[in-house]
C-alpha cells in the first residue's frame, strides 16, 4: 500500500495539469529502512527520516497530486475505521454469546448433580450408592462449563488483540 501511495504521488507529480489548493495541509516523506521512500498524510512510524512538505509550496501540479494523495489515505483511513468498527461488533457479540452460553452450562451443572431416575443402585442391607450414568453424565457438564469458559477466554483475548 505504502509503494502504491508512493507510485500515485510521484505518478500524478508527472502526469497532473491544472491547479488545485490545498491550503494548510502538508504531506509527509518519509524514507523507511530498506530504502523505500512513501509520501502519506502522516510520518510513518518506522522512518529513519521524514521531511514535512507544505502543499502550499508545490507547484499547483503538486499540489492537486498532493490533495489526491490526502484524500486516498482519508479514504484508506475510514474504510479501517469501519472494519475495525465490525470486528469489535463482531468480538462484543460473541463475548455475550460466550458468557449466556456459560452461564447456561453452569446451571445445567448445577441442576444435573441431582441424581436422575435409574442413576442409584440399591445396597444390601439398605440404601443406594451413585452408580456410573450419574458420574458420566456429570463428567460431561462439567465438560460443557470447561468448554464454555475456553470460549469466553478466546473472545477476551480476541478482544484484547484488538486493543493492541
Amino acid at each position: 500500500m505504502k509503494t502504491l501511495a508512493a507510485f500515485a504521488f510521484t505518478a500524478a507529480l508527472a502526469l497532473l495539469p491544472g491547479a488545485a489548493g490545498a491550503a494548510g495541509q502538508a504531506i509527509y516523506k518519509s524514507w523507511e529502512p530498506d530504502g523505500s521512500v512513501t509520501y502519506a498524510a502522516q510520518p510513518e512510524p518506522n522512518a529513519t527520516k521524514v521531511q514535512r512538505i507544505d502543499i502550499q509550496t508545490l507547484s499547483p501540479e503538486q499540489r492537486r497530486a498532493a490533495h489526491r494523495l490526502l484524500l486516498m489515505d482519508q479514504a484508506t483511513i475510514k474504510k479501517g475505521d469501519a472494519i475495525l468498527q465490525r470486528e469489535w461488533t463482531k468480538v462484543d457479540n460473541d463475548i455475550t454469546r460466550a458468557q449466556k452460553a456459560l452461564a447456561h452450562a453452569e446451571q445445567a451443572l448445577r441442576d444435573g448433580r441431582t441424581p436422575l431416575p435409574g442413576e442409584r443402585l440399591g445396597m444390601r442391607g439398605g440404601g443406594s450408592r451413585l452408580d456410573a450414568k450419574y458420574f458420566a453424565r456429570i463428567k460431561r457438564l462439567e465438560d460443557a462449563v470447561n468448554a464454555a469458559r475456553k470460549r469466553l477466554d478466546k473472545a477476551y483475548e480476541t478482544r484484547n488483540n484488538l486493543r493492541g
